[in-house]
């Protein structure tokens, strides 16, 4: 990394730490923290999938398909159906954080790469899932009382004749940003299929806009 290319990183990162960070500062920073982590699969998948959105072909489309074949096999095998995020928090901090050691920064706060992930969600919803070209489905944003979610829409097939969709969370975070309220006693996320949200900085905050 040469000096113009950390003086970024220093850049981004301080945003960050200062929470002066918002969701339109994630393709530069992930960007950068990929160039000191060629070899940690979480970043250098999100960071494709963030520039490549609906062209992208590596492992989280691969896991997309997975989660796909797991409800399709539902009631014909006596497997428990068990959804996991891509990556789990722990692995997003450990990865991105052995990146930023790498540059000689201190590693993010569960608060502050709790801030990252939500932004993060944000700049991956609306993108299409398609197969050989064909729309199969979608990554909306999603809100609970207690979590942010990435949540895939995607249509299964049970048999030749029944089709249906299966909705599933990709990622997810902490929701400390909106009093949400909850819609059931499970706390169902809300989807918000035909609204695009934003997550914006206001002094220092991190603020949730949903349009009218």
């Amino acid at each position: 990394m040469d000096t113009k290319e950390l003086s970024l990183l220093n850049y981004y990162y301080g945003k960050l730490n200062e929470n002066t960070f918002d969701e339109k500062d994630i393709y530069a920073f992930l960007q950068l923290i990929r160039n000191r982590s060629k070899e940690i699969r979480c970043i250098n998948e999100l960071t494709d999938f963030v520039v490549q959105r609906e062209e992208y072909r590596g492992f989280i489309k691969d896991y997309l398909f997975e989660t796909r074949k797991k409800f399709e096999s539902l009631g014909k095998t006596n497997k428990t159906l068990r959804i996991e995020d891509v990556f789990s928090f722990k692995e997003l901090k450990n990865g991105i954080n052995k990146a930023l050691e790498k540059g000689q920064l201190t590693g993010l706060t569960n608060e502050k790469l709790n801030d990252f992930v939500t932004c993060l969600i944000s700049i991956l919803q609306q993108i299409n899932i398609t197969d050989d070209g064909r729309e199969i489905g979608k990554l909306f944003f999603a809100i609970s009382n207690k979590q942010i979610i990435l949540m895939a829409e995607i249509e299964v097939y049970q048999n030749v004749f029944k089709k249906t969709n299966a909705v599933f969370p990709v990622l997810t975070a902490n929701n400390s940003y909106l009093d949400f309220k909850k819609q059931d006693r499970f706390d169902t996320p809300y989807l918000f299929a035909d609204k695009v949200i934003e997550i914006t900085n206001h002094d220092g905050e991190l603020k949730i806009i949903i349009p009218e």
